[in-house]
């Protein structure tokens, strides 16, 4: 399973709809490689990413760290 496959089959739990008030029709058209306006997509990138590059995962949390302090 490519790291494509697994975001998408992320995108299709209800939670990221219910608790994340993502709506339907933005999980419908988001793409892996385009950059999402949703903070938490972005975070399940990194760490999707993070594990396709067998990264460590306390670096996969800076990386998500740097993410939440550039929105800031």
């Amino acid at each position: 399973m490519t790291a494509e496959d697994i975001f998408d089959e992320i995108i299709k739990s209800p939670e990221l709809r219910d608790i994340f008030n993502i709506p339907q029709e933005v999980l419908d058209n988001l793409n892996y490689n385009e950059t999402s306006e949703y903070p938490v997509i972005e975070v399940i990138k990194a760490i999707i990413r993070g594990e396709e590059n067998h990264t460590d995962n306390s670096a996969i949390f800076r990386n998500i760290q740097n993410q939440i302090i550039q929105l800031g």
